[in-house]
């Protein structure tokens, strides 16, 4: 009977060996077919500086009042077979404050803001690393009003490389690689770094770091596609909390620390993360 037991547990230690281990749930890990993640966020932005247009730093001017109210979609779907659709779907209403000659002018726009749909497609997809790459497009469905510009006003490629890494208790990811905008040939350089920790069992705290800078623009550029210039670096703190495996709320704040020619401000963004 001894002798029974002990084959029995050792028959079960075995197989559990052998069992392929669950894969890590993060980006750029790909969900399996029908699995997936989303957030829903509502996000505010308020500027009432400017970095210097002539130069890329951290100095700033006292500029027009910038801000927005934003409602965002983010997530992930998998399709199977290390495939997978992402997407960033907004939809916004900003408003540019000035004073001229002692009266207040408010410019608004007011509409859904550039769309971003792609195929994720993974390469490595270990427990500990993996790493992809993303084909996007960026739709051009904002507003193409000047004041103030809501959309960057054209169609855009963007290829992306994903790589994370990933431990019991922490996480790190990195997506980088340009925006090139189809009429024109305008192409930015991106990179977003984010890290997260769990703390606790429900509560994690991350961090995020974002970057872009422009590469090549068209000349002279309209007024209405002033989106194409972007160069801007953003850190960020995110909290997160744990309801179940599937519902975690967070609250995130983003702070512009240096940049060109662009609004320097402060976003806070509120929501809720499902996977499924």
């Amino acid at each position: 009977m001894r002798n029974a037991r002990r084959w029995t547990w050792r028959t079960a230690a075995a197989v559990l060996a052998l069992a392929p281990l669950p894969p890590a749930f993060a980006d750029p890990w790909i969900a399996a077919a029908g699995a997936g993640s989303v957030d829903f966020a509502i996000r505010q932005f308020d500027a009432t500086q400017a970095f210097l247009p002539g130069e890329y730093g951290t100095s700033t001017l006292p500029a027009s009042e910038l801000r927005y109210s934003m409602l965002r979609m983010t997530g992930e779907h998998g399709l199977g077979h290390g495939l997978s659709i992402e997407y960033d779907l907004r939809a916004a209403h900003v408003e540019k404050i000035r004073t001229r000659h002692g009266r207040r002018v408010v410019e608004s726009s007011l509409g859904v803001e550039d769309q971003e749909v792609g195929l994720n497609i993974g390469l490595t997809q270990g427990r500990r690393f993996a790493d992809s790459i993303a084909l996007n497009v960026v739709a051009a469905t904002g507003s193409i009003t000047s004041h103030p510009a809501l959309g960057t006003g054209h169609t855009a490629v963007e290829p992306d490389f994903q790589a994370g890494f990933a431990a019991s208790r922490w996480r790190v990811s990195l997506k980088t690689g340009p925006r090139v905008f189809v009429d024109g040939g305008a192409a930015q350089m991106r990179a977003e770094l984010d890290a997260s920790v769990r703390i606790s069992r429900r509560i994690e705290l991350g961090g995020v770091l974002f970057y872009v800078r422009t590469l090549a623009m068209r000349h002279p550029l309209p007024t209405t596609d002033s989106a194409e210039r972007y160069d801007l670096l953003r850190p960020g703190l995110r909290l997160k909390y744990r309801i179940s495996d599937r519902l975690k709320p967070f609250i995130e704040y983003e702070q512009d620390v240096a940049g060109q020619a662009i609004h320097a401000g402060r976003r806070i963004s509120v929501g809720v993360s499902y996977a499924y």
